[in-house]
């Protein structure tokens, strides 16, 4: 079975208040590359991640988004030494002055300094273990995609395959009944450079192997794109050969046919992992 290289995956963990949302997204491309969008809070973590996504694609344009948000409730911190030193600065000032006023708890507290807010954190390992959770689920949706695109793929490449070989069958028999007539036509001396430079049995031999090798790698493990690109080329250059050599309408017809296949399947790999 082949794989695409199209796929998308999103996922959220949550704990203790922060959440993380990761969002991976795949595209064709000759070569495995990746584009790491992360947190400053997560930025150690790109090594390791970029290392689990290689494990599991071999090939494409990987672009890793992850966003992460601290929802916790503020906490409220009380300076307590500074409150003293506060407390001991206003009572010198009460004994110098003379007032009787007391020291007011409410008017304390707005004092700079004196409260401050902040959100609690994850531990940094703790941290890493929830975002990289979200990402290892956002991968396995993201594979699941490319594993349903490469099943299309599959079916459409077999088709394509298909349909060149039935167009070969018919370009065959007509090859042989061209060449036919040309032995009953031609005169004795000019017979054999003509049937010579017409022979197109390489190519047919070629083109018939091609074929078998195609789908005999669709069927085999691991990555195929490229090697299915270059039975693509192969094929096209075999037929663009027989088409020169071979001047039949009937058979030019049937090899405009295969060619126009042979850009189909072309195209189709460059999807293929």
């Amino acid at each position: 079975m082949i794989i695409g290289m199209t796929g998308f995956g999103q996922a959220e963990t949550r704990a203790d208040g922060e959440r993380f949302v990761v969002t991976l997204k795949t595209v064709n491309h000759r070569y495995f590359d990746t584009s790491f969008h992360l947190p400053l809070a997560l930025d150690h973590l790109e090594g390791m991640l970029r290392g689990i996504v290689q494990q599991r694609i071999r090939r494409g344009r990987v672009t890793i988004n992850v966003s992460h948000v601290n929802e916790a409730a503020d906490e409220v911190i009380l300076n307590e030494e500074l409150v003293e030193k506060y407390v001991k600065a206003l009572k010198r000032v009460r004994r110098k002055t003379g007032l009787k006023e007391g020291i007011d708890l409410a008017a304390l507290v707005t004092l700079p300094g004196v409260l401050r807010h902040r959100k609690p954190e994850l531990k940094m390992t703790v941290r890493a273990r929830v975002a990289k959770a979200a990402f290892k689920e956002a991968l396995d949706r993201v594979l699941a995609m490319r594993r349903r695109e490469g099943a299309a793929l599959d079916k459409d490449l077999r088709k394509r395959i298909g349909i060149i070989g039935r167009h070969m069958g018919v370009a065959k028999r007509r090859v042989e009944k061209v060449r036919n007539e040309m032995k009953k036509k031609l005169p004795p001396e000019n017979l054999e450079s003509v049937l010579r430079s017409t022979d197109v049995t390489e190519e047919i031999t070629r083109i018939d192997f091609h074929l078998k090798g195609f789908l005999k790698h669709l069927r085999g493990s691991g990555t195929k794109g490229k090697v299915l690109d270059f039975i693509g080329q192969e094929l096209q250059r075999e037929i663009n050969t027989l088409g020169a050599k071979v001047q039949d309408k009937f058979v030019a017809h049937e090899v405009v046919l295969i060619k126009d296949e042979i850009e189909k399947i072309r195209e189709q790999v460059q999807n293929v992992e």
